[in-house]
């Protein structure tokens, strides 16, 4: 009974605890859980990363910058979950898309001649430049005649311009299905010539494009270049990068056009610049399906953890040993208060023999004799 006693003095210890160990612990749990689910993954981290200041310095951080693009992907943000926006950043980010109309047509075709790509003007002209050949052209000479004198290479911006030109004749051959694969890889080597590709996505790029480079083929589009005949380049393009690397780029190309389809150049350079391998873009692409626009602000709050669970803190880690601590606890409580009441019962269960073997026994009434009934004479109540 004393063991019992101090069993039950134990709760009210254990459901303190509980109000502190379970819900950071169950947050855990959940991130294991959402691992592979970049939605999910991004849902539970915002709960803990957004707050009303947070938002609103965002956006004037944005609009400072020009980017009307992110500034309205917080807006948005602020109101599916929300959270107010003042009157003030919605007119200057009016006027600030208003503004960003004017240097469209003039982005466009420095993008196209050069392939610049700092607006999303002028990665619309450096897309189109790309799609007919011109830039991937441009580029896979570049880098090529260095490769072919033995000088420093970029090999991703040359693997990436051959891949481009080879999905250029996929994309006039299927009439233009093949543009958002087309448009994504663009992307992807115009950040790469930039230099704003995470480092290990570069790594892994770089070594994917090692030795994936026919020369013969490379050196059949170059002449073809040389004779300004662009179709034979483009067909001889085909075969410059190997078939096993050509169906990683296609994926690569498929996966960033998703995002790009979604949140623009500037939302995929974002993802590009925190990813660490092509199937960080996937992931991307899955998170920007479901999160449509406001996929940008919630790629600025959390960068990558958005995508991956990645390594959880020790501090995470040590509230889901909590956790499993508090569960043993409180199985060894249940234990503990089930023997009590399997004792308690079995002492009662011996008390009611014992009071029942104290009741002394019942005796049978002694055996009747047989004989003839006497029935008495009856007298009618009539009779006088």
């Amino acid at each position: 009974m004393k063991r019992a006693i101090r069993a039950l003095c134990v709760v009210p210890a254990l459901i303190g605890a509980g109000v502190s160990v379970l819900p950071r612990g169950w947050n855990g749990v959940q991130l294991q859980v959402a691992a592979n689910d970049p939605v999910a993954l991004s849902d539970l981290r915002l709960q803990g990363a957004l707050a009303p200041g947070r938002i609103a310095d965002e956006i004037d951080a944005a609009i400072a910058a020009g980017d009307s693009d992110l500034a309205g992907s917080f807006v948005e943000l602020a109101a599916e979950h929300r959270l107010i926006v003042t009157e003030d950043q919605r007119e200057r980010l009016a006027r600030l898309k208003d503004e960003a109309m004017t240097r469209a047509l003039k982005d466009f075709g420095s993008g196209f001649l050069s392939g610049e790509r700092a607006s999303n003007a002028g990665f619309a002209g450096a897309v189109v430049s790309d799609v007919v050949g011109v830039g991937d052209l441009r580029d896979l000479a570049g880098e090529g005649q260095k490769l072919l004198r033995g000088e420093a290479t970029d090999h991703v911006v040359l693997v990436l311009a051959a891949g481009g030109l080879a999905l250029s004749v996929a994309t006039w051959a299927s009439l233009g299905s093949g543009l958002p694969a087309r448009g994504g890889l663009s992307v992807v080597k115009a950040t790469a010539k930039a230099g704003m590709l995470s480092p290990k996505l570069t790594a892994n790029l770089t070594r994917m494009a090692a030795g994936a480079v026919g020369r013969p083929a490379l050196t059949a589009s170059l002449g073809a270049a040389a004779r300004f005949d662009l179709a034979a380049a483009r067909a001889s393009s085909t075969a410059i990068v190997r078939p096993a690397a050509m169906t990683r780029l296609a994926t690569l190309g498929q996966d960033a056009g998703a995002v790009y389809a979604r949140t623009g150049q500037a939302g995929l350079r974002q993802v590009l610049a925190v990813a660490d391998e092509a199937g960080d873009i996937g992931r991307a692409a899955r998170l920007s399906a479901a999160k449509g626009s406001t996929t940008r602000a919630v790629l600025k709050v959390l960068g990558r953890s958005a995508l991956v669970l990645g390594a959880l803190s020790l501090t995470t880690m040590s509230w889901i040993f909590a956790l499993i601590g508090y569960a043993v606890a409180l199985a060894m409580l249940a234990q503990r208060f089930g023997w009590w009441l399997g004792r308690l019962g079995s002492v009662r269960r011996r008390q009611i023999r014992s009071s029942a073997s104290a009741i002394p026994p019942i005796r049978p009434l002694p055996a009747l004799k047989a004989g003839p009934i006497i029935v008495p004479n009856p007298v009618s109540p009539f009779r006088r």
